[in-house]
């Protein structure tokens, strides 16, 4: 789980989309949708965060149900991306992940990650 936030702060594109299944998806809601796979998940993550300014991400709260099999879990917690601008540094964005993992050959990967953006409160 950290690895995500790391990789993405890093801009690493490939490794990000390495933390999840091959045919692993990342759920943006109404304004990014479904993408899904490794390739598009890369492309996805290089696209967004080019040009963007520096950042942290922050998570807290974890909630993990690892399944009796072994092979499989869920899990939800809360995110904090921080941006430093010209002013200084700002939280920029904050909300929360509910995963679906699966345990392959090179370990825990998410089989689905859906992300809710709590604040800012989108304008109606």
């Amino acid at each position: 789980m950290a690895e995500y936030g790391r990789l993405l702060d890093l801009r690493d594109a490939l490794g990000w989309a390495s933390l999840f299944a091959p045919d692993g998806e990342w759920i943006g809601g109404d304004h990014y949708g479904v993408i899904s796979g490794r390739p598009a998940l890369a492309e996805f993550v290089a696209r967004e965060f080019a040009g963007t300014p520096p950042c942290v991400h922050i998570f807290s709260n974890f909630s993990i149900t690892i399944a009796s099999e072994g092979a499989s879990a869920s899990c939800w917690s809360r995110w904090l991306l921080l941006e430093q601008g010209a002013d200084g540094i700002r939280p920029a964005l904050a909300g929360s992940y509910s995963d679906d993992l699966i345990k392959l050959p090179e370990g825990w990967r998410f089989r689905r990650r859906d992300v809710a953006l709590d604040l800012p409160v989108p304008e109606a």
